[in-house]
């Protein structure tokens, strides 16, 4: 699932690095997590374990705090969701959604990775419970959302859309925050760009944008495949026999 939602998905976004809109930009305060990458800001923590974060605010280049300054923390603790509910979003895929933390705090989104992975109740230890009200959801065809593993009408645009649609649909008129990891990140930009106004500011870690050398790298047996060969023969025997029974039900 996750490799052939990698692919649709690619071919549906272009990663938005070459986005001069000042509006845009002034807009969106950008909340990259320092992921081997050079950016520039002040860094500060976001409460995830072994996780930095550093803000890059437009128009200013900030001096970093040195890393031995900092003090991680760990995920903050969950309890049980505030409430859970369903939201069909077309004629085939409804979305499972739970919200956590504060009731009336200051609206959060957590997108996911994968693609196709799902959400967890720890992902909700991203944010301080005291102060956010957090929304997690399991995007198209992924964990408790229906049809489980479905690919028809399962796109870029049509996530972004869903992102919209939970908001206006819990009555959200701006999403104080958005945190995105991996395949999480390129939705989390895609939705951000096409509602700019919707958006505050984004968390963006483990930074992923799809492009086709990183689904090859994940995907691939030049990439996870030489790192870890025994895990990638097994997915890889996986998929070879499910292209088989396709291509038998197909004939």
């Amino acid at each position: 699932l996750g490799a052939a939602l990698s692919r649709r998905r690619a071919e549906h976004f272009t990663p938005p690095h070459h986005h001069t809109n000042s509006t845009y930009m002034a807009r969106i305060t950008i909340l990259a997590v320092l992921a081997g990458c050079s950016l520039v800001g002040s860094f500060s923590l976001i409460g995830c374990p072994h996780t930095l974060a550093v803000r890059a605010t437009r128009g200013r280049r900030l001096r970093p705090t040195p890393l031995r300054a900092l003090v991680m923390r760990q995920l903050y603790p969950v309890g049980v969701p505030l409430t859970t509910g369903n939201l069909a979003v077309s004629s085939v895929h409804t979305l499972y959604y739970e919200l956590h933390g504060k009731a009336d705090g200051v609206p959060a989104l957590f997108l996911h990775g994968g693609p196709g992975a799902g959400c967890a109740r720890r992902h909700a230890g991203f944010f301080d419970p005291t102060h956010y009200r957090v929304v997690l959801f399991d995007q198209r065809g992924c964990g408790k959302s229906t049809p489980r593993g479905s690919l028809e009408g399962n796109d870029t645009p049509s996530l972004v859309a869903d992102c919209e649609a939970l908001r206006r649909h819990l009555g959200i008129e701006t999403w104080d925050l958005v945190l995105g990891g991996s395949w999480g990140v390129t939705l989390a930009l895609a939705y951000a760009a096409r509602h700019p106004t919707k958006v505050s500011a984004l968390v963006l870690r483990a930074v992923c944008l799809m492009r086709t050398k990183e689904v090859l790298w994940l995907f691939g047996d030049r990439g996870i495949g030489r790192l870890i060969p025994d895990g990638f023969h097994a997915y890889s025997s996986a998929c070879d026999t499910e292209r088989t029974q396709q291509q038998q039900q197909q004939q």
